[in-house]
């Protein structure tokens, strides 16, 4: 799958289409909330559908170990639901 150009969270019907799948990001996705700020990165669907993004925290390499905790955290959840 390719990375899709930076969505705009807050743009009408965008959050709607990637909670219920129209729209379906792979985990990296950079995305943003409102017109303007730095990128947040997608990391997945709470269980109750959420949209759970990572933003910018500092620094990129600040940022980059919050998204990969965050990753770390999605992919145990998802391990533990399924079994």
């Amino acid at each position: 799958m390719k990375y899709s150009k930076v969505l705009d969270l807050w743009q009408e019907g965008v959050q709607e289409d990637i909670e219920s799948g129209q729209v379906k990001l792979q985990r990296g996705q950079w995305l943003r909330c409102g017109p303007s700020g730095k990128p947040c990165r997608f990391v997945g669907l709470s269980c109750s559908k959420s949209i759970w993004v990572t933003h910018w925290q500092g620094s990129g390499k600040a940022t980059l170990e919050k998204f990969m905790s965050a990753v770390k955290l999605q992919q145990h959840r998802d391990h533990s639901t399924s079994s």
